[in-house]
């Protein structure tokens, strides 16, 4: 897992490393973005099937912070993405597309499974 997370850091820092002084940034927001809505996905799937409240906004305000920190410690001070380069640098060209876009196609499906969860779920009534 922890391979997974680091190969997200480091498409993402690529990607910003063009346009930003400072891209390990947007890299460690983006990856505790996802992993925040993965936490996020896995309690709203549970609820479907167990009748549980629902945690409060408080809850996943800790979980994301709790997120934000674990992974800017992990990756903004104690980065070494020379290693990441030597690891994923000389990637396929086909490779490294096919996995961008696993990647981005990923975070906008983390992203949109809880807003279609919520609308068939309040507005249609259909779950």
């Amino acid at each position: 897992m922890k391979s997974l997370f680091d190969y997200i850091f480091y498409r993402v820092y690529r990607a910003y490393k063009k346009r930003d002084a400072a891209p390990e940034i947007y890299a460690t927001n983006v990856l505790s973005l996802m992993q925040f809505f993965a936490v996020a996905a896995v309690f709203i799937a549970l609820q479907l099937f167990l009748d549980f409240p629902f945690p409060s906004t408080g809850f996943f305000a800790v979980i994301i912070l709790s997120l934000l920190g674990i992974n800017w410690y992990l990756y903004g001070f104690r980065v070494d993405v020379n290693k990441f380069e030597n690891r994923w640098g000389t990637e396929e060209v086909d490779k490294r597309k096919i996995r961008g876009w696993l990647v981005v196609v990923s975070l906008i499906a983390l992203i949109m499974f809880p807003i279609v969860l919520g609308i068939l779920k309040h507005n249609l009534g259909l779950i």
